[in-house]
């Protein structure tokens, strides 16, 4: 074997460890609250996107103390279709937030026992 082949294996173990490394560092931030958490205290928010088609989408925005249902395209900009109520919109969000927070706790759970640490 020669040394160009140890070196390609080194830099993949590498790139593999930097990897993880990265995925690992995402684990901690969202188990910190660190990456959603921040999404809470900006004013202005998207909270969901939909893709209609190539060139339209549809958005909720959070500005301010308000829910807006906005329409984006290519062609026309952007436009306010309406005002979405704020308890349907806060009780979807309390739902993505217990979803995400059980997704989470399984994802924390299958590195501890990765690591050792059950």
């Amino acid at each position: 074997m020669s040394a160009g082949f140890w070196l390609q294996y080194l830099v993949a173990l590498a790139v593999v460890a930097l990897m993880l490394g990265g995925l690992y560092a995402v684990v901690r931030g969202l188990a910190r609250g660190r990456l959603i958490a921040s999404a809470d205290r900006r004013l202005v928010s998207v909270l969901e996107s939909t893709v209609l088609s190539q060139h339209a989408a549809l958005h909720v925005v959070k500005a301010g103390g308000k829910y807006l249902l906005i329409g984006a395209s290519n062609g026309g900009g952007v436009t306010t279709l309406g005002e979405l109520p704020a308890e349907e919109v806060e009780a979807w969000l309390a739902q993505q937030r217990s979803m995400f927070s059980s997704q989470q706790a399984s994802l924390i759970d299958a590195f501890k026992y990765l690591r050792g640490k059950r």
